[in-house]
């Protein structure tokens, strides 16, 4: 639990990070797998840990509050939530494609992903600064 101190900062931070590189290796590793078009026990294993955990984990991690909860509970139970809602929606729009949903489902998991794992870290506030001191320069003309 996050208590203000530098330790606990940095100590959700890693668990953070440790949550979303699962995440990650899951949707990839299950994207290769579905693109070459293999049937195994790893790709039904792989689908099952998407599903209850990576759509999840991509809301959680760019909303800070749920993961006070706890983050990987939450993110068994959004990303539950998310997949169903969105084959619902595909089966009543008469657009029912599950690989294509899928693959749809990891692509837009994995930018969101990406994108809290730069805010975390500060990624985005330290390109934009470094684009003002440059600025800045320029404008000095040195």
């Amino acid at each position: 639990m996050y208590d203000g101190s530098p330790e606990s900062h940095r100590s959700s931070v890693q668990f953070a990070d440790a949550l979303d590189g699962l995440a990650v290796v899951i949707a990839a590793a299950l994207l290769a797998v579905t693109l070459a078009d293999r049937q195994s026990l790893p790709r039904v294993l792989l689908t099952l840990a998407f599903t209850c955990f990576v759509p999840g984990r991509a809301v959680v991690a760019n909303w800070p509050q749920l993961a006070e909860w706890s983050a990987a509970i939450m993110s068994v139970v959004i990303s539950i939530s998310v997949l169903c809602l969105l084959a619902l929606i595909t089966l009543w729009a008469h657009y029912w494609h599950p690989l294509g949903l899928f693959q749809a489902e990891a692509a837009a998991s994995l930018v969101a992903i990406g994108v809290s794992a730069a805010r975390r870290h500060d990624v985005l506030g330290s390109v934009r600064r470094r684009g003002q001191r440059r600025a800045a320069v320029r404008a000095l003309g040195l």
